[in-house]
């Protein structure tokens, strides 16, 4: 019995201590892509990517209240740990088309919390599309519904734009890649 309750307090231990610091770049160029899923006890911090005043403010219905109130300055910081699972819906009090939502689960592989955090903005797309991430992603290659490779390129930290006009209309697979997670999803070109 004491083995059992010793190797409990051990795992309990390891889920306290693997709770993850996830980074947002927070400027009007977002959008709604700042839209994730973490697990309790993972913290979002958003940094301001401009020198515009910006707030991080839970809309109603959030499963957590926050607030960050009006900052400005570049590289200003607000930080927020997740412990209550549901959807918290936020918005950027001083711009409107800045929003997103964390959705905070119970647990999550590595590997689930990668997949689940790859946004494709806007999708559908005509020209310039944003992959964003939690994680700083290596590589990107598109396919083709046949499996032929069409593009690639080199990730730029959580979140980078590239020029797809050169696509034809269609339905496309984006492969993100962090360093041995892998994720793919459906991408539309109008």
């Amino acid at each position: 019995m004491k083995k059992i309750t010793i190797l409990l307090c051990l795992l309990s231990a390891t889920q306290v201590f693997a709770q993850t610091t996830f980074e947002v770049d927070w400027d009007q160029s977002v959008g709604g892509a700042a839209t994730f899923t973490i697990e309790t006890g993972d913290t979002v911090k958003w940094i301001w990517a401009n020198g515009v005043p910006h707030s991080v403010t839970s809309q109603s219905g959030s499963a957590e209240s926050f607030d960050s109130g009006i900052l400005t300055g570049m590289g200003t910081e607000f930080t927020k740990t997740f412990n209550v699972v549901g959807s918290n819906p936020y918005v950027c009090d001083v711009h409107a088309n800045m929003t997103g939502t964390i959705t905070v689960e119970p647990s999550l592989s590595v590997e689930e919390k990668f997949a689940k955090n790859i946004k494709l903005y806007p999708n559908p797309v005509s020209s310039e599309l944003m992959i964003a991430s939690l994680f700083k992603f290596d590589s990107y290659e598109i396919y083709d519904i046949t499996g032929k490779k069409v593009g690639q390129g080199i990730g730029e930290g959580t979140y980078t734009y590239l020029n797809v006009s050169y696509l034809n209309t269609g339905v496309y697979f984006m492969k993100v890649n962090a360093g041995n997670l892998q994720a793919t999803t459906k991408l539309i070109k109008e």
